[in-house]
Order: C-alpha cells, then sequence, then structure tokens
C-alpha cells in the first residue's frame, strides 16, 4: 500500500444510497486520522500516511484503514468508521480494498471481532512460527488481551 502518489483513487462503491470512494491518504488527512485513533483507543504512534486508505463521502472522512509491515509481515492496524456511519458497510469496503491492494499473499490482523473478520475471508490462526507471532505481540501490544485473535487472510491466487 505504500503508493509513491497520495492521495490516489482505488475505487468506489454505492452504500446505503451514497457514493463512498475509497482512497490513498494524504498527509493532510493525517490529523483527523490521528484524532480518530485516539478516541478510539487505538495505537496512534509512528503514523505514515501511506499505510492508510480512507472511505470518503462527498469529500468527508467516514473512515480509514491502516496497514502496516511487520517485519517481513504484513497486517491490518486498525480500521475505523467514524460513528454515525457505522454498520453501513464501510468497514469492510475498505478492508476488501486493502486486501486487494496487500502486496503478499498472507495479510494478519489481531482481533477481539473474530465473525466479523471471518465473514470478510479471515480465518483464524491456530499455529505460525514464532517469529509472526513475536512480532505482531510486539507491533499489536497484544500482552494482557487474552481475547485477542490472530487471523489471517490469504489471497485467492490468479
Amino acid at each position: 500500500m505504500e503508493g509513491k502518489e497520495s492521495p490516489k483513487v482505488s475505487g468506489t462503491s454505492d452504500i446505503a444510497g451514497k457514493m463512498v470512494r475509497i482512497r490513498h491518504a494524504g498527509e493532510a488527512d493525517m490529523g483527523f486520522i490521528e484524532e480518530q485513533l485516539r478516541k478510539n483507543n487505538m495505537d496512534a504512534e509512528s503514523l505514515d500516511f501511506r499505510e492508510f486508505l480512507v472511505a470518503a463521502e462527498d469529500g468527508e472522512i467516514t473512515g480509514f484503514g491502516r496497514m502496516k509491515k511487520t517485519g517481513q509481515f504484513y497486517q491490518v492496524g486498525c480500521v475505523v468508521v467514524v460513528e454515525e456511519k457505522r454498520s453501513k458497510g464501510i468497514g469492510s469496503l475498505i478492508v476488501k480494498h486493502m486486501m486487494e491492494l496487500a502486496p503478499v499473499t498472507l495479510v494478519y490482523i489481531p482481533v477481539e471481532l473474530e465473525e466479523y473478520f471471518t465473514k470478510l475471508g479471515f480465518a483464524r490462526m491456530k499455529e505460525g512460527s514464532k517469529e509472526l507471532f513475536d512480532a505482531l505481540d510486539e507491533a499489536c501490544k497484544l500482552k494482557g488481551k487474552p481475547n485477542t485473535a490472530i487471523m489471517v487472510y490469504e489471497k485467492p491466487a490468479f
């Protein structure tokens, strides 16, 4: 997702009667993104606009997602939809676009909402390398979060 040109349109979808545009984040989006991350008690450290996609309706950001590289692995770092726009499919649209743009075949995510991500094609990891679990644990600060599962998305081969 580390696009050189930003913001760049990655797709549009019609949700709940409104056109939602998905694009790469730009530096100007970072104030909003940081504010929303803090509001939702999510990691707002070491942010880089090139790791984010944003969803917008009529030019107003309605949500965003982050895909970051953790060691040699890629992980979905967060998906946030503004409160008044939730339950309209915007979050799943963001995740689907991130998976399409991922530069690897396997993408990981630590979640507490396992059922939601299962519907999007992720599967719970039962085993994996110690290096992967250590990298995700360190990056996601999973210690002390017993309800967190590590899930993986495997891009279909074409």
